[in-house]
């Protein structure tokens, strides 16, 4: 259950750290595995931005992803944070005009774009405005090519910074250096090293229903917000695409939802067919998920019968996500302040999750006591939340009830 990556480290001319080029991997293997680029950066969007946080790589430190053709006009560079991404074209993309309006509007939103490896001719010149960064390799083209192509290109280039790749020597780093490239990347420097985390597994025949769902001519968002309750991980990765979306569209980092609900109007129809499409191309796989994804759908359920049934009556919707991401921090093996940091949530929960106080905490504690057997303790929270220990049982019941009718993976 583990995602992995390659991150090559980028350096500026003076030896500092100041970004990391992510690299798809499948193994602790550091090679890139016999998989399409579309599959690989699907891979890197899921497990990297929407599973595993990143919030083990410094805040300041650049991200660079790489993006065939057809993800960058499907529009999937949009869902990644514009503040922390560097969205590189791949050398087999095609100069297309549907790309040049694709770069035009991730230019006006703000993304840095990088291009890579490209023919050094005429070819590219429509797009150069819009380029970040452009990014030489040193063993396809030589000093003398480069610095050419930099003097001949010098009034499209003049807010453009260069980086030197695959650079192996002290002296191919001083001569680039002095040809006015400020970025640096390659063994002289770093060689990629792979970092492995604790991965979410989705349930394919929830994520196959709500592909079906979200792709109907007219989709029923009530169906949709019930399928995605039935699945801890694609409830985690939705809640983080949409805060993605929001800052990219609105500038807003600290964003709190309320509920999944509102995750589904905010994000509509053009929004949830983007998320299931890259969703659903990193779905495949055949690892079961365990007991700790059951035990967290029950608690949600629990927690949302419980809320719904007691005297205060508070939001059944924000009690449910207290239940669903109630492990999420010994699934990831990470702090739950730094995942809650990763996902739109409203302040109840955020207090009850990462504070364990609040007025939802108790529900989350109440079947925290009964699967432990505290039945002393149960009868007296129970009691304050107004019912009884038999009651408590019975919402267990139907919890259990509820999240038994999930369908099963299919095998």
């Amino acid at each position: 259950m583990f995602s992995f990556v390659a991150r090559q480290a980028i350096f500026d001319a003076n030896m500092n750290t100041v970004g990391y080029e992510l690299l798809f991997r499948d193994s602790m293997t550091n090679r890139f595995p016999d998989v399409t680029p579309e599959y690989a950066t699907a891979q890197i969007i899921v497990e990297q931005f929407l599973g595993a946080p990143l919030g083990r790589l410094k805040e300041y430190s650049a991200i660079f992803v790489n993006f065939p053709y057809e993800l960058l006009v499907q529009g999937m560079a949009e869902t990644l944070p514009k503040d922390r991404v560097i969205v590189e074209i791949l050398e087999t993309a095609k100069p297309t005009p549907q790309l040049l309006n694709t770069v035009k509007k991730l230019a006006a939103q703000g993304f840095r774009i990088a291009l890579d490896d490209f023919a050094l001719g005429d070819t590219w010149n429509a797009f150069l405005p819009y380029i970040s960064i452009i990014k030489f390799d040193v063993r396809e083209n030589t000093p003398d090519e480069i610095s050419g192509y930099l003097n001949d290109k010098a009034h499209l280039l003049k807010d453009t910074l260069f980086l030197a790749e695959k650079v192996e020597t002290q002296e191919e780093y001083e001569c680039f250096r002095n040809m006015g490239c400020t970025l640096f990347q390659g063994h002289f420097f770093s060689k990629p090293v792979i970092h492995s985390a604790n991965k979410l597994f989705q349930n394919q025949e929830i994520t196959l229903k709500l592909m079906k769902e979200v792709n109907a001519d007219s989709p029923d968002f009530g169906r949709i917000e019930a399928l995605l309750k039935q699945d801890l991980a694609l409830s985690f990765k939705i809640m983080r695409y949409a805060q993605n979306i929001v800052f990219n569209a609105r500038g807003i980092k600290n964003f709190r939802s309320q509920s999944l609900k509102d995750v589904i109007f905010y994000l509509g129809t053009n929004e949830l067919r983007r998320f299931v499409l890259v969703s659903c191309l990193t779905s495949v796989n055949k690892v079961k998920t365990d007991d700790i994804y059951y035990q967290s759908l029950v608690r949600a359920k629990f927690c949302e019968l419980a809320s719904a049934h007691s005297i205060s009556r508070h939001a059944a919707d924000d009690a449910f996500i207290v239940g669903l991401f109630s492990q999420l921090d010994s699934i990831f093996e990470m702090p739950m302040a730094d995942l809650l940091s990763q996902i739109d949530i409203s302040a109840s929960v955020m207090m009850a999750l990462k504070e364990q106080k609040g007025p939802l905490y108790p529900y989350l504690q109440l079947i925290e006591l009964y699967e432990n057997h505290n039945w002393e303790e149960v009868s007296a929270l129970g009691h304050r939340l107004g019912f009884n220990r038999s009651m408590v049982a019975e919402l267990i019941k139907a919890a259990t009830k509820w999240t038994n009718s999930i369908p099963s993976d299919v095998s």
